[in-house]
């Protein structure tokens, strides 16, 4: 019988992928363990391998396509077999190529299933002019819609040209979203539906940055350069460790709290980002996970990076301190139950005795699922960071 070519779960978080582009033609011979076809999923990109030497006999889901994890993607035969002896048969596949048009839409309906605050009078003539309650904005108490309302709304509707403006618009250029960019489209709207809340702080780098200089001696003989970011993320480790429920999952109503503090560190790509995850995290030192940080980059660069390496996260941090950017609201990767985001440092005026001193101080927001943990515990996480960071 030939072997199917099904699409493989890198990871628990992983639901679908991509295929990019297949790199055996139908009818060529193939290998045990040879790369077939190139797959981008959320969060990586490999190349499932033939699990057995034979000739490619079929492709089933052309490149472009979505599709989930366990698509059966093609067929490798073995020798004596013949493509002709096996008929197509349709497979079912729950294809999931959605456009950013089809996301608005599932967006629309679930707003418009909410319950909508309307006096009876607005109800009915809204119903009589055939508009959409929906997409008036109430100015009664509490928000309900007036008479008046549905009124102006008609106004302003009748009002508006019926020349499309787009129209009138030159089009420089139409990037598609395709592949990674519409996979992570489709994540961070799935992240978004849960109650997410972003704590703002800073915290003062001055000890950390006279860290980074002595280190900066002590790691020449390992051609590392020490960044802030290394010596950051061995620091959240030791605050997760002294709150180990920020170290979570929330999968099905239940919270899980792990013993493993891996982190993941998001890394901007062409086109998308990659969280390679730094294991064990409480068990290395600095240098152990600047290592790491580095070699997952040269890996990225070289599209080398493996599914086990972007997996088992449970915590993340994106850093934005080379861009002019204070606080922001990172979006949760989950099943996780927070991350953190680091922005710019810049130099503080304070007063320190009745003088005047300058001190440099790191923009810190961390993003929490309320579904998951209240504030309070939240912001004690937050807090130890900062002493901790302060402190080094």
């Amino acid at each position: 019988m030939p072997i199917e070519i099904k699409l493989p779960q890198w990871g628990m978080n992983m639901n679908d992928g991509t295929v990019v582009k297949w790199l055996k033609t139908v009818g060529e011979k193939i290998t045990k363990d040879e790369p077939l076809v190139e797959i981008e999923s959320t969060k990586v990109s490999s190349a499932v391998e033939a699990m057995e030497d034979g000739i490619l006999g079929r492709i089933d889901v052309e490149e472009g396509a979505l599709v989930p994890v366990g698509t059966v993607l093609g067929l490798i035969l073995l020798e004596g077999e013949k493509i002709e002896d096996f008929p197509e048969t349709k497979i079912e596949q729950k294809v999931d190529n959605k456009s950013e048009t089809q996301i608005e839409t599932q967006i629309e309906k679930q707003i418009s299933s909410k319950k909508i605050l309307a006096t009876p009078r607005a109800r009915n003539l809204a119903k009589k002019l055939k508009i959409d309650i929906n997409l008036i904005t109430g100015t009664g108490p509490s928000g309900r819609i007036t008479e008046n309302d549905v009124t102006e709304f008609k106004d302003s509707k009748d009002s508006e040209t019926s020349t499309n403006t787009t129209d009138l618009l030159d089009v420089k250029e139409k990037i598609k979203s395709t592949g990674i960019r519409q996979i992570i489209a489709k994540r961070m709207y799935e992240s978004a539906q849960n109650p997410q809340v972003t704590l703002n702080s800073k915290a003062c780098v001055d000890n950390l940055i006279s860290k980074q200089k002595t280190l900066l001696s002590e790691w020449r003989q390992h051609r590392i350069r020490p960044q802030l970011n290394d010596l950051i993320v061995k620091i959240v480790s030791n605050s997760l460790e002294k709150h180990s429920i920020i170290n979570s999952h929330y999968i099905n109503d239940d919270l899980y709290i792990w013993e493993n503090i891996n982190i993941g560190i998001a890394m901007a790509v062409e086109g998308g980002l990659l969280v390679p995850v730094i294991n064990n995290s409480q068990d290395k030192n600095e240098l152990e996970i600047s290592k790491e940080i580095r070699g997952f980059s040269k890996k990225i660069k070289d599209k080398q990076l493996l599914p086990h390496e972007i997996s088992g996260s449970t915590f993340s941090i994106t850093n934005l301190t080379s861009y002019n950017v204070e606080n922001f609201n990172p979006i949760i990767n989950p099943p996780e139950i927070a991350i953190l985001g680091l922005g710019k440092i810049e130099e503080e005026v304070y007063i320190n005795e009745g003088i005047a001193a300058v001190r440099n101080m790191i923009y810190l927001s961390l993003t929490f699922d309320h579904r998951a943990i209240d504030g309070v515990p939240a912001a004690s996480f937050l807090e130890t960071l900062i002493n901790n960071i302060e402190s080094i």
